[in-house]
């Protein structure tokens, strides 16, 4: 017998192990006038185990697992932790507890955590039995449609037939959607270019590739667009995403950067910016490359005023350039 599912929806974090440096990013009442959610403690083991935190106190309903009348408690309950992600404002699934125990009562577990605040819970379980999905693990989109049986305005959801035998599915692989099938960026020469610029320009393109093909990046399909004129560098997608990844290396680490007229236009189309990334690789040709993941974000972002942010809240300044054609009279 299949175990019992059931989804909460939570404001997006990185890692859920408390607030600082991790705001709880959310469209609901509470965090329009704070920094933080009670689900921000959700993946900080207490005594050896996690507890979940069900926004607004709503309450699992045992029944609907499967439980008997005058049961105060079930175990061995699928908790999938959903959340919408800032970059597209499209709720996907962001981590799971195995094994969990749902108790009736919301306020069965009282816990303070760091800085003294209490908070109330339902839901315990294994810390070894739990996975949190990192930012760009997490493909799978929650039906959120307003047809009967998605997602609504409760963050309690008992999933519809098609989508838990899909989460099933999900489950089983660990997270993974499909196995990535990694293509080389097309246009690369075969030879090393002598030219210290086309050298870095590549390595920035294989740190991306390497990086988007990886468990941490979603184990994506990655498609080199170079020669194409598109406006960025790789088509990225896994699982219901698809990212449009501009590519920049550096030989050193002072992270700054320009974009071609048309690479801009792109960035700030209505079609592509929401999937739009910039991916900037300083020291380049270092062992100690680094990345630096820029992502469109919905939620900041207003009228024309459209922002790119990295998962630990660094804002790209974008300042507008413009050219000129020079001739001889």
């Amino acid at each position: 017998m299949d175990e019992p599912i059931v989804f909460v929806n939570i404001g997006w974090m990185v890692a859920y192990k408390g607030p600082n440096n991790d705001p709880t990013i959310g469209g609901h009442g509470w965090l329009k006038s704070h920094d933080y959610g009670n689900e921000a403690w959700n993946f900080l083991p207490h005594e050896g185990k996690l507890h979940g935190y069900v926004p607004r106190s709503a309450r699992i309903n045992l029944r609907r697992l499967g439980s008997a009348p005058n049961e105060d408690k079930l175990t061995g309950v699928t908790i999938v932790w959903v959340a919408r992600n800032p970059r597209n404002k499209v709720t996907y699934v962001a981590g799971w507890y195995s094994n969990a125990s749902v108790h009736r009562e919301t306020n069965y577990f009282k816990i303070q955590r760091p800085g003294g605040q209490v908070i109330e819970y339902q839901i315990e379980a294994p810390t070894d039995e739990a996975k949190l999905l990192k930012p760009d693990q997490r493909t799978l989109k929650v039906p959120t449609a307003k047809l009967k049986g998605n997602l609504g305005q409760s963050p309690v959801w008992y999933g519809n037939t098609e989508f838990l035998a899909q989460v099933r599915a999900y489950l089983k692989t660990d997270g993974v959607i499909q196995k990535p099938k990694r293509q080389k960026a097309s246009g690369a020469p075969k030879q090393p270019d002598p030219e210290t610029r086309k050298l870095v320009e590549l390595a920035a393109v294989r740190h991306a590739i390497d990086y988007y093909t990886s468990r941490a990046g979603g184990n994506c399909t990655v498609t080199s667009v170079e020669k194409d004129n598109a406006g960025w560098d790789l088509t990225v997608t896994g699982g219901d995403v698809t990212l449009k990844v501009e590519v920049k290396g550096l030989s050193g680490n002072n992270l700054c950067v320009e974009l071609t007229p048309n690479e801009y236009k792109q960035m700030h189309s209505t079609e592509h910016r929401s999937m739009y990334v910039v991916y900037v690789v300083t020291e380049a040709l270092s062992p100690t490359a680094t990345s630096h993941i820029f992502y469109h974000n919905a939620e900041l972002s207003h009228g024309r005023k459209q922002l790119w942010t990295t998962e630990d809240g660094r804002m790209l300044n974008i300042e507008p350039l413009t050219g000129a054609r020079l001739t001889v009279t």
